[in-house]
């Protein structure tokens, strides 16, 4: 989430790298930002993706002199004129303000038992996710959906492991298929992989009082605005285990950010009952609208999901489109 927010806003056309460049640099530029993945980073490190988010980040900056240089920025033949993306989610919206039902799902988790071990060996968290920047062998893969299954287990001291392999490949038509097929039917062939990351300082229990919550959250910036809250909250699902305290308090933080909308309950892809809540902005440089999805019996994070609402730039996709999303599983301590 903040590599993509940060190659948007590096690119943005209205910042350095404007019309002024010379053909020969801006098909490097974009050859570079495309054609490269990202290096692999620690599992430790801020939104744990194994997968490379450059292709994102051409968006917001390719302007028409680019799209007239290349002509498959992609790189790959047979792909199709717009890229595969999910489905959004249905939501039942409800004229309800979202601090109302913030407050009401904060109410009935407070005072629920800390059923977390006293001490602990190890946390377990599962999520599935996807983004448009998906690359399977090498390649970047526009003609399908193919998520990944993602299984961390960390350790007190920091330490962890993770295990990853992609899912079948998803289609919202069978033409969608026959394209994908036609471009050599990538992803086919589940892939899967494993690593680990050494000891780290752990991050600490985070406070339980929304003041204390907002400044955790907030640790390594200057402020906590709307936009960043939600870039942090589905990080820190990755990679902690929160009692009932303190998830009620996060959402009392997020009850006090402006901008943030009820957007009605929802089924997550997981086909749990949710209630989401969504902010649109154009941080990270595009149109967009960010939805995190709560548990209201448990205010655990249920679901992340990120639609471009605007002009897509130079990304080929028809907006609204769904660009990331990420469903979150499991998060368990093991005695």
């Amino acid at each position: 989430m903040r590599d993509i927010d940060g190659a948007l806003r590096a690119l943005d056309p209205a910042g350095p790298a404007g019309e002024t460049e010379a053909a020969d640099q801006t098909q490097a530029r974009l050859d570079a930002i495309v054609g490269t993945p990202r290096p692999a980073r620690p599992e430790r490190s801020r939104g744990r993706r194994s997968r490379s988010w450059a292709l994102a980040g051409v968006s917001v900056a390719v302007s028409a002199a680019i799209v007239l240089v290349v002509a498959d920025p992609f790189g790959t033949t047979g792909q199709p004129a717009y890229a595969v993306t999910p489905r959004p989610l249905a939501y039942q919206p409800a004229a309800r303000p979202a601090d109302q039902v913030f407050e009401e799902i904060a109410l009935r988790i407070a005072r629920l038992p800390d059923d977390r071990p006293g001490s602990w060996s190890v946390e377990h968290f599962v999520r599935e996710s996807w983004s448009l920047s998906t690359r399977i062998d090498g390649l970047q893969v526009t003609s399908a959906v193919v998520p990944e299954h993602r299984e961390t287990w960390e350790k007190p001291d920091g330490s962890s492991r993770w295990t990853v392999k992609t899912l079948p490949p998803q289609f919202q038509d069978p033409e969608q298929r026959r394209t994908w097929e036609a471009a050599g039917a990538v992803g086919q062939t589940p892939e899967k992989s494993s690593d680990s990351a050494p000891a780290t300082t752990p991050a600490g229990e985070p406070p339980s009082t929304p003041e204390g919550m907002q400044n955790w959250l907030a640790t390594g910036h200057t402020s906590l605005t709307a936009g960043l809250v939600f870039e942090v909250v589905p990080e820190r699902f990755m990679d902690h285990v929160f009692s009932p305290a303190q998830r009620a308090a996060l959402l009392r933080v997020l009850q006090r950010m402006d901008g943030i909308v009820y957007a009605g309950a929802v089924r997550d892809r997981a086909g749990r009952e949710g209630q989401a809540f969504s902010l649109t902005s154009d941080f990270g440089g595009l149109p967009n609208k960010r939805t995190l999805v709560f548990a209201p019996s448990t205010g655990s994070l249920l679901a992340y999901e990120e639609e471009l609402t605007g002009d897509p730039g130079a990304l080929n996709v028809k907006t609204p489109a769904v660009i990331d999303y990420a469903t979150f599983l499991r998060a368990e301590r093991t005695p």
